[in-house]
Order: structure tokens, then C-alpha cells, then sequence
């Protein structure tokens, strides 16, 4: 086993080793690993940014959707936390990255109907990578991009701002 998987190998099924080994999954193979119904996952994918389509064909992205749910069970964990126990840093609202087809703009999405209202290029912003908030800008060229960050999708990437 690779990585740090061999510490929990005995709290894992063939289904969870199955999984393990695929990057991204469809939405019936997601529903039913994460024991969500098909809307609630489909739904949640979305939100993560984690969709991906090919021709007729819908994957979902396993890492992307997992730091997703994550999230939310940080922001679950944060919203039962004293007022005034939060530090200066958790001031600052998170959410995932995504295009809005409409006007054209990055946008953050927070939660279900809550969004940023659209980037502009030279906004700043923190970017979750590896566990660590980096600070970086959004800038326009040829498309979008995060100055400092090197990757071609921006959508579904946790940023804070």
C-alpha cells in the first residue's frame, strides 16, 4: 500500500480499497460510496467543483469533492464555536472557486445559494495547497489564473478571502 494507507488498512473493506484506487468516480458510484442520495451528491459535486464532462460521459473528481465535504465539516465544526473564541483569521469567508458561464467572472462559491458576486482581476486572496493558506491574486490573461500558482483548472480550488 502506498502513502499512509497501510496505518488504516484494517479499518478498510474491499469497497474502500476499490474506490482508493480510482481519481474520480460517476455519480452513482459516488452516491452510493459516500451513502448520499443521487440529487444530494450530484448537488454537492457541483458545489465543489468537482464535475467533469466528457462528451456524453459525467466523472467527479475524488480529491476535489473530498476536500469539499471536508470544508464543511469545518464550517459545521467552526458555526458551534463561541463568537468569541474565532481568531482574526477565520474573519475571512471560504469557499471553492467557480466560473460563472453567465458573465464570465471567477466567483467563490461559500455555501448553497451564497457567492462572492464575481473576481476582478487583482483581488487578493488566500488558497488552501496542501493544508497551508497561501496568499495569491486573481488576474485575467489569456484566462483566468492565480498569480504565484501553478495549475491549469482554477474551479473547485478552496480559497478564503
Amino acid at each position: 500500500m502506498s502513502g499512509n494507507l497501510w496505518m488504516f488498512s484494517d479499518m478498510l473493506d474491499d469497497e474502500d480499497a476499490k474506490m482508493i484506487q480510482h481519481e474520480f468516480v460517476t455519480y452513482y458510484e459516488g452516491a452510493d460510496y459516500y451513502g448520499l442520495g443521487l440529487k444530494v451528491f450530484t448537488r454537492l459535486a457541483h458545489e465543489a467543483g468537482a464535475v467533469y464532462k466528457i462528451g456524453k460521459r459525467v466523472l467527479i473528481r475524488r480529491d476535489i469533492f473530498e476536500e469539499y465535504l471536508r470544508i464543511l465539516r469545518r464550517k459545521e465544526d467552526t458555526s458551534e464555536m463561541d463568537e468569541n473564541m474565532k481568531s482574526e483569521d477565520n474573519d475571512m469567508r471560504q469557499g471553492a472557486l467557480t466560473l460563472d458561464a453567465q458573465t464570465g467572472r471567477m466567483d467563490i462559491r461559500f455555501d448553497l445559494e451564497n457567492y462572492y458576486g464575481g473576481l476582478h482581476c487583482g483581488e487578493c486572496m488566500d488558497i488552501l495547497i496542501n493544508g497551508d493558506w497561501v496568499p495569491t491574486r486573481i488576474e485575467m490573461g489569456d484566462g483566468w489564473y492565480l498569480t504565484g500558482i501553478k495549475t491549469d483548472n482554477l474551479e473547485g480550488l478552496i480559497v478564503r478571502i
